[in-house]
């Protein structure tokens, strides 16, 4: 199958990195893998963190899950919506990336096939 579609599909629907992978483009491919990865836990653990101060700030004995999303949204959520904007980033530039690199690779083959 060409390289131009399933490169930009495993990318987008995998995982970002696995296209650039995919087209021998190793090195950016697991950059992309290890960005991922890491935004990925850090949002993990900003929101354990936001979740274990709603629960240690009060008496949570009696509370509904009205109680728990306001206090939800009293907290500072300014951090896990940029690691969410760069995640959203990291995946659309993995599947451009893919898309053109597969693209090329699929001009050069076709070059290569013509005598």
């Amino acid at each position: 199958m060409k390289k131009a579609i399933v490169s930009p599909l495993c990318s987008g629907l995998v995982i970002p990195g696995l296209g650039q992978i995919m087209n021998q483009d190793l090195k950016k491919g697991g950059l992309l893998l290890g960005g991922v990865f890491v935004l990925f836990i850090a949002g993990i653990i900003k929101l354990v963190h936001l979740i274990h101060s709603i629960f240690r700030s009060g008496n949570m004995d009696n509370s509904t899950p009205e109680m728990i999303m306001a206090r939800l949204g009293e907290q500072n959520l300014t951090l896990l919506w940029v690691m969410t904007a760069l995640f959203i980033l990291l995946w659309v530039y993995a599947v451009v990336d893919a898309y053109l690199g597969g693209r090329r690779i699929d001009k050069m083959e076709k070059r290569s096939l013509v005598p």
